[in-house]
């Protein structure tokens, strides 16, 4: 995907007229201009997402991050719009111009306006540097719930303290989650002092590794990306001698085309699944401490009493290709109909981020910015209810779209 829409950086052309017509006119008219500039920036921006939704929309279970990363894309390109006014000489572009709403969408899912606490129209009021606390819900867990500032969210970067610990990449978090569902009592990330004796006026903080699992002898799991590991091979082989040297047993998972360090390294690929990483994690933990985890069968052996469990039959039963045919017919309908279902959601979220941005700067009613979702909600409607049709009395999941489609804010119908 693009960066930026092509029609709305051309500054070469844009940007010198804008200058102009800004110092030419008087206030109430600076004001309209830089209005209708953010409304053709908006328009722009709202064709080349409509543009990839056609082209590149994901149906494989990714659609919420797609979805997060074109919020992400349209606030900062919003902020660089209100920077290019300012710096011509135009600040007052309405109230909501610096909310939270208006420069990152992409987390006013995650405002937890439920919460007693939290004031329901802050993200539209309170600038995106605003030093209040407020309490977030983690879009990956509800449970997770933790209390920032706009300012912490949008300038320092910071997420959940649960699924985004600072250093930690998502990859890494992926493999911790799947490893610790077979092994409970591992950590991440883990503190481990340091067996090196400091020098004299030299005080050595403690190592952190990635995972750690407690135990005689310990393990130590470390994941080194290529590309942030890259350059640091004598860093980790170092890393790796003292913790050796501590008593624990050092087990690094190595991106290719990294090298080894230790004999229990894990070679893998930046595309293997996380699950399939952790699994040969697990694999070598068992290998190098059977008395720590005692590996468990998958595969028991079948018992006296049911000698043919192992060969199931495969005759099909009467009346089954049949069924087969109609349920084909169905997976092709469905899979038409989750597509256009998708189409439709961005299509609806990317005309309700222009209503929004609308009434955000320019004052349009919050009612105008329903109407405009309730619209585009008949056609979604329409197609979970064609969905209904072909099921029959079984329920279709559509997590993916309202995930997608949550608004907190916009209350009740």
């Amino acid at each position: 995907m693009t960066d930026v829409p092509v029609a709305a950086t051309d500054h070469t052309v844009v940007l010198p007229c804008l200058m102009h017509d800004l110092a030419e006119a008087a206030a109430p008219e600076k004001i309209q201009l830089a209005r209708s500039w953010l409304r053709s920036q908006e328009r722009a921006m709202a064709e080349v997402f409509l543009e990839e939704g056609r082209r590149e929309l994901p149906v494989d279970g990714d659609y919420t991050d797609w979805r997060q990363a074109q919020q992400r894309r349209l606030g900062e390109a919003r902020e660089r719009w209100l920077r290019t006014l300012a710096d011509a000489g135009c600040n007052a572009v309405g109230a909501g111009g610096r909310s939270l709403a208006y420069v990152r969408p992409d987390l006013l899912d995650e405002y937890d306006s439920s919460h007693p606490e939290n004031p329901a129209d802050l993200p539209f009021t309170a600038p995106v540097t605003a030093s209040q606390s407020v309490w977030w819900c983690c879009l990956r867990d509800e449970s997770h719930q933790w209390r920032t500032s706009f300012y912490n969210r949008h300038v320092a970067g910071t997420g959940c303290p649960r699924c985004g610990k600072k250093g930690v990449s998502r990859r890494e978090q992926e493999i911790f989650t799947a490893l610790r569902e077979r092994l409970p009592d591992l950590l991440s990330p883990g503190s481990v002092p340091r067996h090196e004796r400091p020098q004299a006026g030299r005080r050595l903080r403690s190592w952190r590794v990635d995972m750690l699992l407690p135990g005689t002898p310990p393990v130590a799991v470390e994941y080194d990306g290529a590309y942030w590991h890259k350059d640091a091979f004598r860093k980790d082989q170092e890393k790796a001698a003292d913790l050796m040297a501590s008593g624990h047993i050092v087990i690094r998972v190595r991106e290719q085309p990294l090298p080894t360090i230790t004999p229990h390294d894990i070679v893998c690929t930046p595309d293997q699944p996380a699950d399939a990483v952790a699994e040969l994690v697990y694999r070598k933990i068992v290998e190098v401490t059977p008395e720590l985890v005692p590996e468990s069968s998958d595969d028991p052996e079948p018992t006296e009493g049911d000698p043919i469990a192992a060969l199931p039959d495969d005759t099909p039963a009467p009346g089954t290709a049949d069924k087969d045919v109609r349920s084909q017919v169905q997976r092709i309908a469905l899979n038409a109909l989750v597509m256009e279902a998708l189409l439709q959601s961005q299509t609806m979220s990317v005309n309700n981020d222009l209503a929004l941005g609308k009434h955000l700067v320019c004052g349009r009613p919050a009612a105008d910015v329903r109407t405009v979702l309730r619209q585009d909600m008949g056609g979604l409607l329409a197609l979970i209810h064609a969905a209904h049709r072909i099921l029959g009395p079984t329920q279709p999941d559509t997590g993916a779209v309202g995930a997608a489609t949550r608004r907190p804010w916009l209350g009740s119908s």
